[in-house]
């Protein structure tokens, strides 16, 4: 785990057995922004089948219900609440095109605009199906206001991904309207989204929801830097894995379980000496 001199600041002279969000909580209340996908949950090749476990669940409701949570991630809502089971908890979803159980129904996209990505989507979707046999085990997932292939767990040569890649882009300059449109290239995935949203902006209209609250965004991908430039020095900024530049982040995980283990510390020591929060 890698600690940046600016944090070590902020956490002084707090004493050295106490966990670091137990530092943060004593100078204000807290916000928790996660991303779900490679920071809460492990990836699969099946997007579908990345569930998270009880506990995990029991951790977010009570972080969600002790201070503020939010999940940010690039799944669409509905998709989200399906895999983690976590009934009206405040998402933002589909990289900051979606809002859903925000405070004073905070949302990002128009209704205007959500017919029109729906529209392009569905058509990019059609276009792009029979590239599952060209490049077998490829998952091309159905998103309302986006469109995905997943190639997580499939060993592709250089010449087989740069294909992929070729045909992919052909296919949506031909069929959409590029200029509505950022393709965008993630972990073993290529994705088309909503142009002028993002995660950072939608977490940028969030923060003034929380003026008070001092933020914690935990992410794994190129995707969660946009947030990390909006928080700049304020709050505390985790990346997990090793897809986010060094220059970005103050703590640094492993994988989703380091992650989580360290989060669970902290609701077990603020259990310690607080009222036991019952679940939803």
């Amino acid at each position: 785990m890698v600690k940046s001199s600016s944090f070590h600041k902020e956490i002084e002279p707090v004493k050295k057995n106490k966990h670091p969000l137990t530092a943060l909580s004593q100078k204000g209340p807290l916000l928790f922004l996660l991303d779900y996908d490679g920071t809460l949950t492990d990836f699969k090749k099946n997007p579908e089948h990345s569930q998270i476990s009880a506990s995990t669940r029991a951790l977010l409701r009570w972080l969600q219900q002790k201070h503020k949570a939010v999940i940010v991630t690039g799944r669409y809502v509905n998709s989200l609440f399906k895999i983690s089971r976590l009934k009206k908890f405040p998402i933002i979803g589909s990289h900051g095109f979606e809002a859903r159980n925000l405070p004073k129904g905070l949302r990002f996209a128009s209704l205007a605009q959500e017919k029109l990505y729906r529209k392009e989507a569905a058509i990019l979707w059609k276009a792009v199906r029979h590239l599952h046999h060209r490049f077998p085990g490829i998952y091309i997932e159905k998103k309302p206001f986006s469109s995905t292939i997943h190639f997580r767990g499939i060993v592709f040569s250089k010449k087989q991904t740069t294909q992929l890649h070729q045909e992919f882009n052909a296919i949506y300059r031909r069929t959409i309207t590029p200029r509505f449109w950022n393709l965008e290239q993630g972990k073993k995935m290529i994705e088309v989204l909503p142009k002028g949203f993002s995660k950072g902006k939608s977490v940028k209209a969030l923060l003034k929801r929380f003026p008070h609250h001092q933020v914690i965004y935990a992410g794994d991908d190129v995707a969660d830097i946009s947030v990390f430039k909006v928080l700049g020095k304020k709050g505390l900024k985790i990346a997990v894995g090793n897809r986010v530049p060094r220059k970005y982040y103050d703590l640094k995980f492993k994988n989703p379980r380091e992650f989580l283990t360290w989060l669970k510390v902290f609701e077990t020591s603020q259990k310690k000496w607080l009222p036991c929060i019952s679940n939803y």
